[in-house]
């Protein structure tokens, strides 16, 4: 019995010991001391960008180009900034323009974003809250042309100022 207790008791011993934490050094029998840590810390700069976007564009029955630029750009690390939709003035912020006849009747007509790579932002049934327009990771302008639809629609009328805005959202966000 005092065996089997003896037993058990080295293997308690040998587990705890076992367990034990790796030092950050090493002390020699002969006294030589080697004990130290390095630390590390960077503490990084704030990201810190510049984003201009017009206050104001002329559509052409052929579409107008509209330019983003992203100027003092750093610091960004794995980031990205993000510029968006954030909303319209028009009903469920749709990409609409309106405007009135002489005669007072209400006429209204759509506009859609056109990407040279093919792609296309406009309001077709779902919200584009949210819906991102361009990116940036460094110093650029990114441009894309605004068309209006000028079919489809008995509320299009000659003769007529259409107006409307835009509202955008701009943040930083994970590099995909």
């Amino acid at each position: 019995m005092k065996k089997v207790f003896a037993s058990l008791l080295a293997g308690a011993v040998c587990l705890s010991l076992a367990a034990l934490p790796v030092s950050a050094g090493s002390a020699t029998e002969a006294g030589d001391i080697e004990l130290g840590t390095n630390f590390t810390f960077e503490y990084k700069n704030d990201p810190t960008y510049t984003v201009t976007i017009p206050d104001a564009l002329t559509i052409e029955k052929e579409g107008s180009v509209m330019s983003i630029e992203a100027s003092d750009v750093e610091n960004l690390g794995d980031q990205k900034i993000s510029v968006t939709i954030a909303g319209t003035d028009k009903f469920r912020d749709q990409m609409l323009l309106e405007g009135k006849t002489e005669d007072g009747q209400q006429a209204s007509l759509r506009y859609y974003f056109e990407f040279e790579d093919g792609r296309r932002i406009e309001t077709v049934g779902s919200n584009i809250n949210g819906t991102e327009i361009v990116s940036f990771t460094e110093n650029a302008t990114k441009s894309f042309t605004v068309k209006p639809i000028l079919e489809g629609s008995s509320s299009i009328k000659k003769g007529v100022t259409y107006t409307g805005s835009m509202t955008y959202g701009i943040e930083l966000v994970p590099v995909e």
